[in-house]
């Protein structure tokens, strides 16, 4: 169940980068701690979390500093919604 909520928030991320609100900034602290976490825990199992980790880390200081890359909400998006679906379904 936590997996499908930093899904939802991945994906609320995503369309804030692509329709920018009052959300972004808080979206994107969000995701900074949240891909610092990702990052840590990659680097200790040595597995591929920390790719995962980037993404939330460029998508955050984007959100953070107010600038968008025209495809990182879609790698987001994406991320988000396999996200949501596999902490659905375990």
């Amino acid at each position: 169940m936590l997996l499908a909520i930093v899904g939802l928030i991945d994906i609320a991320a995503g369309f804030t980068l692509l329709f920018p609100n009052f959300l972004g900034f808080y979206l994107g602290i969000i995701l900074l701690v949240k891909s610092l976490s990702s990052i840590v825990g990659g680097l200790a199992s040595k597995s591929l979390f920390i790719v995962l980790g980037i993404i939330d880390l460029i998508a955050g200081l984007m959100l953070v500093f107010n600038f968008s890359m025209p495809w990182v909400w879609i790698i987001l998006v994406i991320k988000g919604v396999y996200s949501f679906v596999i902490g659905l379904a375990g």
